[in-house]
């Protein structure tokens, strides 16, 4: 498939999703190890999104991961994320400007999904804010295109209901405008992507920068936030000196 060609995903990639299940599972059987691991000597200010019609309740567990390491975690406020994308990134904004002021520090924004897309946006707009960006299966890359058509319909779906119930019209293919193909300047991304991923195709989760660090997993997409490989890959990356 070429980067502009259309993916090769199907209903059947889907149904492979049910296999977070047990990425889950195996997450939490490491949950009672958390008291006793050692704290990180480096401890972040981070910003969580949650991917397309998912909520922060999605993340709460991988929330309290972080915070056992000694991190303080921040939330976008979103209960399912199927908002106008110009209406999130604004209040996205907001919340990366209080909390940097507040902390008097750049934040490490992680975002799962269309998540991952809101949080490379947001290190575009405030790279004073961002000290890095994590992305997780985000199709950063012809997002509209990279996407399984069933989930593509979903979002053609939400469009339509906001169109209706609020006259909001956008362009899907750019996320309401909001994703541009530039990249965050200067600012450190670390994608982390899987061939396995039945919701995004892969390869539409890659582009290549200076600043830019790619990793793939063995994971499903709903299951990133919760891969070990995952987990393994943002504890070095957020707490290396």
């Amino acid at each position: 498939m070429s980067d502009t060609g259309t993916t090769d995903l199907n209903f059947l990639n889907l149904l492979r999703e049910f296999g977070a299940v047990g990425e889950f599972a195996r997450f939490a059987r490491r949950v009672w190890t958390w008291p006793f691991s050692r704290r990180a000597e480096r401890q972040r200010a981070i910003l969580l999104i949650p991917g397309f019609l998912a909520g922060d309740v999605t993340l709460y567990p991988f929330a309290d991961w972080l915070r056992s390491r000694g991190h303080q975690v921040f939330f976008s406020g979103i209960l399912a994320n199927a908002d106008c994308p110009r209406h999130a990134i604004d209040r996205l904004e907001g919340i990366l400007l209080e909390q940097s002021a507040r902390y008097e520090e750049k934040l490490v924004v992680i975002g799962h999904s269309l998540g991952g897309i809101y949080a490379r946006e947001l290190a575009r707009r405030l790279p004073q804010c961002v000290d890095q960006v994590i992305l997780l299966g985000a199709p950063i890359r012809h997002p509209l295109k990279h996407a399984n058509p069933y989930v593509k319909m979903l979002g053609l779906v939400t469009r339509h209901i906001r169109e209706t119930s609020r006259g909001c019209r956008g362009d899907i293919a750019t996320i309401c405008g909001v994703h541009s193909f530039d990249p965050p300047p200067g600012v450190a991304e670390t994608i982390v992507y899987s061939k396995s991923d039945g919701v995004v195709d892969w390869m539409g989760c890659l582009e290549t920068g200076p600043d830019v660090t790619a990793f793939e997993v063995d994971s499903t997409h709903c299951g990133l936030p919760y891969n070990l490989d995952t987990m393994r890959i943002i504890q070095e990356r957020i707490e290396e000196d």
